[in-house]
């Protein structure tokens, strides 16, 4: 008989023979989801898995691809203008000319990231939430770059609103996320300003935070609050979430920027990633050609720090 997780709708084929009652229970092996299984008196015919329609279809990935376990991460500061974009974009660009796989969510309302890619009022987790049949597998792109985006749009500022209140709010990514997972090696979220709804849900998803910060007082306060939030995600839920600072917009001869690298790499000691992104004219230039850095001017300080964080996070 055909049995289906009822969480995944993954699909799985056991012998009548193996059900020795009328109800048993059963983990499913790809989400760990537990679920109860009726052995039914008549069992549904087994069709041949060239004839099994896939639960999931994503644009140039296919089915025979599909066996990785997703690394995610947030990418994330409570305060504006750190690089927080430019870090996702970039990140995930370098990820992908190293041969990964990589999926960037655009989890803020501003859809900056959305924009800079050229997909401006394209379809959001917004939409994800509120299809009554689509998965969030229909609402995923692959772009001109050889990785995939969930967009952000104007609806995705009405999330918060209307389901802060339901129960495990907090979840809502992390559950939709469970079912795409293993079709890539890296998610990246791009969050908002703020350690509000978007962050909590886009943390709770995630294995990892990347936490970009320039040599500034009140950014490397911004650093300390989603430290804290990692810290009470924790305490509160189990939930591990590692986490790394790479420091952006690095001015190597300003002496304020050296006294604040210096007071992070006191205070958060190896967290800091040892890969620093200079501040770098290429970067505003190629924003305004909608083009990552490194693909602007492969020559590009940042374009070429940014390939070498990408390293560092592989070799974590």
């Amino acid at each position: 008989m055909i049995i289906t997780c009822t969480n995944c709708k993954t699909r799985y084929n056991i012998s009548d023979s193996a059900i020795k009652k009328k109800e048993i229970s059963a983990r499913c092996a790809k989400c760990k989801h537990v679920f109860t299984v009726r052995k039914s008196v008549q069992s549904t015919p087994v069709r041949t898995v060239e004839n099994e329609e896939l639960p999931i279809k994503i644009d140039g990935i296919s089915a025979s691809d599909s066996n990785m376990k997703a690394k995610i991460i947030s990418v994330c500061n409570q305060k504006g203008g750190v690089a927080k974009t430019t870090t996702s974009l970039n990140l995930g660009v370098s990820l992908s000319l190293l041969k990964k796989r990589v999926l960037i969510i655009d989890f803020d309302i501003q859809a900056n990231l959305t924009t800079l890619l050229g997909y401006k009022d394209a379809k959001s987790f917004f939409e994800v939430i509120h299809s009554k049949d689509a998965g969030i597998s229909e609402y995923i792109i692959k772009t001109k770059l050889n990785l995939w985006l969930l967009p952000s749009n104007s609806k995705m500022a009405l999330l918060a609103k209307m389901h802060l209140q339901d129960e495990n709010f907090e979840y809502l990514l992390r559950d939709k996320l469970k079912s795409i997972g293993h079709y890539f090696d890296y998610i990246i979220i791009d969050t908002p300003p703020s350690g509000d709804f978007y962050t909590l849900n886009a943390l709770l998803a995630s294995d990892m935070a990347v936490i970009p910060t320039p040599c500034e007082y009140l950014s490397m306060q911004g650093v300390n609050h989603i430290v804290n939030m990692i810290n009470v995600i924790r305490e509160k839920s189990g939930h591990v979430i590692n986490y790394k600072i790479p420091i952006t917009m690095f001015e190597p001869e300003n002496t304020a920027s050296k006294v604040i690298l210096k007071k992070l790499k006191e205070e958060y000691k190896d967290r800091v990633f040892s890969t620093m992104i200079e501040k770098d004219t290429k970067v505003q230039e190629s924003q305004i050609f909608h083009t990552p850095t490194i693909y602007y001017d492969k020559e590009s300080r940042a374009g070429r720090q940014y390939y070498n964080l990408a390293k560092e996070i592989i070799n974590l």
